[in-house]
């Protein structure tokens, strides 16, 4: 009989190895909600949307550095070891995350402040590369029986830190001046995220390399050139892995971090009340993550993204339609749209995961968890404003959900017609 608890050891494991991914949403949310604070202080402009454009420039910058960090930590981690690379990658989140709420502001150093804002958060994006993927890879290698459930508690973190950062920012608010917070408020959030990475590095330390990795090691079956080997012998792979983390990519930044600011400012809703349900929305998809991990040990993962996939096209347009309406009850909608996103986001990482042997398993993640991200994750907020401001419909940000499912049912059709093997099941 199944059991639906982890050892205390285990549970131990599982919370630190998460911190990493904590604080890459957290990240992604402070970083977001400091936006106008970040513009104001080192893009200033007569302009402030060009002010605004530029902060959030340079918050995609990062996401285009997380390939390039993807390769090289995936190379590392299939090479020397999964644990030795996921030790580094989360320092060098944190240092630079602690750093940029030391930055100097444009007013004391000029043009230098943009630049070295710019600088960290690239480093910040290339380390990212290595580090959920690796996180992925050491725990589903590492806590073999209950991988479904351990991937799930994983990308939950990753939601957690966004809703954290989100209640951290409305608290700021409430016991800040507003000249506060654009003078040193703003910065708190990043000493905070630096702390969280240092305390999960010093953990992480005691960790003991992957079963599987060390069996390969020993038996000398390790690939000289994993990302060579990944485009010469795993071409389906590669491509149905990229296409089913492009649902993640782009409704976790649409209905977590840009849907707050549509619906108070586009849409007039209770700001209080937009805040609640974002809360409340991350709380219900981190159920959905459970749920779904649980359901992936005694169903086939690919049935199941493909489920929640065709869930996420069928409601994209309905749920923005009733939000345009303004009748809506937005605690309930946001709620809906966060369990359709808790859907894809529960299953489809550990279906990533299988697809790839041990031999090229951290590569192949990190590539297609990266490329998607990159591509579509950044300017996901960026492409729906600008959607929005050409079409002039109000609901049209539902193309990016449509998007995303139909990549996620792409993906299982794909895996199916060629064949694409689950290493999982013979390990």
């Amino acid at each position: 009989m199944t059991s639906y608890s982890l050892k205390p050891e285990h549970r131990q494991l599982v919370l630190v190895t998460s911190l990493g991914g904590f604080l890459e949403l957290y990240d992604f949310a402070i970083y977001a909600l400091m936006a106008g604070y970040i513009a104001d202080q080192f893009f200033p402009n007569q302009d402030p949307y060009l002010s605004l454009l530029s902060s959030f420039a340079t918050f995609s910058a990062g996401y285009l550095a997380r390939p390039v960090g993807g390769i090289i930590f995936g190379h590392l981690g299939d090479r020397k070891g999964r644990k030795p690379v996921f030790v580094i990658t989360i320092l060098m989140m944190a240092l630079p995350t602690a750093l940029i709420g030391c930055l100097p502001v444009y007013a004391q150093i000029g043009v230098w402040a943009p630049v070295l804002l710019v600088t960290l958060r690239v480093i910040q994006g290339f380390s990212i590369g290595g580090e959920v993927p690796g996180a992925m890879t050491f725990l589903c290698e590492t806590l073999e029986d209950r991988r479904g459930m351990v991937m799930a508690l994983l990308f939950m973190s990753l939601v957690l830190g966004a809703v954290f950062g989100s209640m951290l920012h409305a608290l700021l608010l409430d016991v800040l001046s507003k000249d506060a917070m654009n003078q040193w408020g703003w910065r708190f959030p990043f000493w905070l995220g630096g702390l969280f990475g240092i305390f999960s590095y010093l953990f992480r330390r005691r960790f003991q390399e992957s079963r599987l990795f060390v069996q390969i090691y020993e038996s000398q079956q390790r690939s000289r050139v994993p990302i060579k080997t990944l485009f010469k012998h795993f071409r389906m792979p590669l491509l149905c892995g990229f296409l089913m983390i492009v649902p993640i990519a782009t409704s976790v930044p649409l209905l977590l971090l840009f849907t707050p600011g549509y619906l108070s400012h586009l849409l007039h809703y209770d700001p209080g009340d937009v805040a609640l349900a974002n809360a409340l929305g991350g709380v219900c998809s981190s159920l959905v993550f459970l749920m779904m991990g649980l359901l992936s040990e005694r169903f086939q993962t690919r049935t199941l993204l493909l489920l929640a996939s065709w869930m996420l096209i069928l409601s994209a347009w309905p749920i923005f339609g009733w939000l345009v309406n303004g009748t809506a009850h937005v605690i309930l909608i946001m709620c809906l749209g966060s369990i359709l996103r808790g859907g894809v986001a529960g299953i489809a990482p550990l279906t990533l995961a299988s697809i790839f042997p041990v031999h090229v398993r951290y590569s192949g993640i990190a590539f297609c968890y990266n490329l998607s991200f990159a591509l579509f994750s950044g300017i996901t907020p960026i492409l729906a404003i600008e959607l929005i401001r050409v079409t002039g419909n109000m609901s049209s940000p539902a193309v990016f959900l449509v998007f995303g499912g139909l990549s996620g049912m792409l993906a299982c059709i794909i895996m199916k017609r060629a064949n694409v093997k689950n290493y999982f099941a013979e390990s």
